[in-house]
């Protein structure tokens, strides 16, 4: 009898909710490709964000990594840029390791939009708010899909992701380019390094 409660103890522990945090839509699937659309499960409350889905916005044929459409951010020479986000079906916690993938190319032709760009992984508490910088990609600077891991410990709790398209590390000046992002993980808690 006390292996079996032990058993239970062990089967509750292990079953814990939170040891995984789903992505809703975490490849950017739409059924219509467009310029300046959101895909299902994503928004944006960044003023000018208009991120395409791929390919087929703008003539850009630039294949998914996974399932049939991926999605496009831009930065400008105003210093804007654009990004994507959605609220998590539980909270990140502040002080908790976690750990997320995600895949990254960069389009060398993008009407325009041609210079390559990083990613920057914003939390946030509230819909539309960057608070916490939770991580950065290097200069996306490759026309192949590439797996880019992050490990990250938010400061506070946080509800919402945002990935945002960015400049390239050290440039001061602002220039247009691109980022393609694909195939998200789900995001895991992790030991801390």
């Amino acid at each position: 009898m006390k292996n079996f409660g032990f058993l239970i103890f062990i089967g509750i522990f292990f079953a814990q909710p939170g040891t995984v945090i789903p992505i809703r839509n975490p490849s950017f699937e739409d059924d219509t490709p467009a310029q300046s659309k959101l895909p299902g499960g994503w928004q944006s409350h960044t003023p000018g964000s208009t991120p395409d889905i791929l390919p087929g916005a703008w003539g850009i044929r630039f294949a998914a990594h996974d399932g049939k459409t991926c999605v496009g951010l831009v930065t400008r020479e105003d210093g804007t840029s654009e990004d994507i986000a959605q609220i998590l079906p539980e909270s990140l916690k502040g002080g908790t390791c976690y750990t997320f993938s995600i895949y990254l190319a960069h389009a060398p032709k993008y009407v325009g939009y041609n210079h390559p760009v990083r990613l920057r992984i914003w939390g946030g508490s509230a819909r539309g708010k960057k608070e916490m910088l939770l991580a950065s990609s290097p200069l996306i600077d490759h026309s192949d899909w590439r797996k880019y891991p992050f490990q990250f410990v938010p400061a506070r709790d946080m509800r919402y992701i945002t990935f945002e398209a960015w400049f390239g590390p050290g440039i001061t000046f602002r220039y247009k380019g691109n980022i393609l992002l694909d195939n998200c993980s789900a995001i895991e808690k992790c030991e801390r390094a």
